[in-house]
């Protein structure tokens, strides 16, 4: 048998405490998701809309009527792990710093696996608390090293570690980024000198997201985007590597994408008592390319879409939706994301997830982030915005 290197889980430990993001500064009558697994039963959701349609015969080209849909809660949308599948690189690879990098300078943190249960109880409280009418979601995202860890080198498994935290969900709907990504490993989806995805994950991520939200709005293609490109980006993974030298001589391309549809972002101010419009994507020095996306880890990010459906969807996050953002807005009416690390410094905003919700009429929650995440020190933060 080959010897496998092991890398102490150590090393994991250190990375759950410094990949922290980007280094930088009601009752509804909207679409609910039954989720019982029951599909014989009529959801109480099921029987108001009924009641309302008999009330009213005011026919809508928004989406008010309800979506009735069958998906297990202790399971992903697919019923089995995807297939290995590698860049096909046989490169031994090196530990260098706290990541492992290859040969031709891709970067990989390594994954200490966690069990996900303070991630799992704080979505459950979230969902006793919003009620029926709203649809709550979790969106785990695997790391690089899923993919593309070298042969000899070994890692808490992402798809068991996901698999364990849904398993712990109750009334919430799974959104399966795994396997969305899995189909695509020989595309740019993750950045090879940072610890973040490309935009182009995080577009088939969205992609798969709005599938399971079963949004009636279509899907963009990325073709009807507008392309942009930056070279000689060198991300955080070449810092905690202590700047390897491979890195150093495979700098990448760092691309994002604008949306193609109408647009405005709002940036909560410093004294948390009011939102200020500004740019969705903003100029940064490359080393600091993946801050393009909404400024970087803002507290609260409000944006208002030229979309008509009355879907208004509200993210809780670490900073890998901050590349995602710009692929749902031509999906949701309004979209808020709040950063859960910085949601209980607020002073004039409220620090609950289910005021915001109440406050803002959401009908969509995605809690959305990293496995280091999910099952790290960063969910710790959730317990208390519950």
């Amino acid at each position: 048998m080959k010897k496998t290197k092991f890398i102490s889980l150590i090393a994991s430990a250190v990375l759950m405490l410094t990949f922290t993001g980007c280094q930088s500064t009601s009752t509804s009558s909207m679409p609910t998701i039954d989720i019982d697994s029951d599909q014989n039963k009529t959801s109480s959701a099921e029987t108001t809309s009924t009641q309302s349609t008999t009330e009213s015969s005011a026919a809508s080209t928004t989406e008010s009527s309800v979506i009735s849909s069958v998906v297990s809660t202790t399971e992903s949308a697919t019923a089995s792990k995807p297939e290995p599948v590698t860049s096909g690189d046989k490169d031994p690879g090196t530990l260098s710093g706290s990541v492992i990098v290859t040969a031709d300078g891709r970067g990989m943190p390594i994954f200490g696996g966690g069990t996900g249960a303070t991630y799992a109880s704080a979505l459950n409280s979230v969902k006793e608390k919003v009620g029926a009418n709203v649809n709550v979601f979790s969106m785990i995202v695997p790391t690089q090293g899923s993919f593309y860890m070298p042969e000899g080198f070994s890692m808490a498994d992402e798809w068991d570690c996901i698999e364990n935290v849904n398993a712990q969900l109750s009334g919430i709907i799974p959104v399966d980024a795994y396997t969305a990504l899995s189909k695509h490993v020989d595309e740019e989806i993750y950045a090879r000198t940072d610890h973040h995805w490309m935009q182009l994950g995080a577009y088939y991520a969205a992609e798969e997201f709005v599938k399971t939200a079963q949004i009636s709005v279509p899907f963009a293609p990325l073709s009807n985007y507008e392309k942009h490109e930056i070279p000689n980006y060198l991300g955080s993974l070449y810092g905690y590597s202590n700047e390897n030298a491979n890195m150093a001589a495979h700098p990448e391309t760092f691309t994002y994408y604008i949306a193609p549809n109408d647009f405005s972002t709002y940036y909560m101010n410093p004294s948390d008592t009011d939102f200020t419009q500004g740019a969705m994507f903003l100029q940064m020095p490359v080393s600091s390319s993946y801050c393009i996306f909404m400024g970087g880890d803002e507290k609260v990010v409000h944006v208002e879409t030229d979309v008509e459906n009355s879907r208004k969807l509200l993210i809780i996050k670490d900073s890998y939706p901050n590349a995602l953002v710009p692929c749902l807005t031509g999906s949701f009416e309004d979209i808020w994301t709040v950063d859960m690390r910085y949601l209980e410094e607020m002073q004039n905003f409220p620090r609950s997830i289910s005021q915001i919700v109440k406050d803002q009429g959401i009908t969509d929650v995605l809690f959305c982030m990293d496995t280091f995440s999910a099952v790290g020190i960063n969910a710790d933060h959730l317990p208390g915005i519950v």
